[in-house]
């Protein structure tokens, strides 16, 4: 099982995120130095890029096909690690944006 951890330090101008298999980790850089957390627009860009280094880390990216993608969004690595990432972060807007996502997730079951 793959474990995810998203790092992301407000102070820095990237955070390492890195994935633990049983006997690798892999490091993924995600900046935010660019942007304002606090802003509505740029929390939902950090969500973003959080996303996109997630599922880099478990195994899709962006050239995945949409389905694949999205097996990977609902993978224990991929959750673990946004959910870890986000709470690194510890920017409210972005939480807030993390938390909305996955209240629609839920209730579109």
């Amino acid at each position: 099982m793959k474990i995810l951890g998203l790092c992301a330090v407000a102070a820095l101008l990237a955070a390492p995120a890195a994935v633990q298999a049983a006997d690798q980790t892999v490091h993924i850089a995600v900046r935010h130095g660019d942007l304002n957390l606090s802003n509505p627009a740029d929390a939902a860009r950090m969500m973003q890029r959080l996303d996109k280094a997630s599922l880099s880390a478990c195994g899709a990216s962006s050239f995945s096909l949409r389905e694949v993608r999205e097996a990977t969004r609902r993978d224990d690595c991929y959750q673990a690690g946004l959910n870890r990432a986000v709470a690194d972060l510890n920017a409210p807007l972005v939480t807030a944006i993390l938390r909305d996502h996955t209240s629609l997730q839920v209730a579109s079951r």
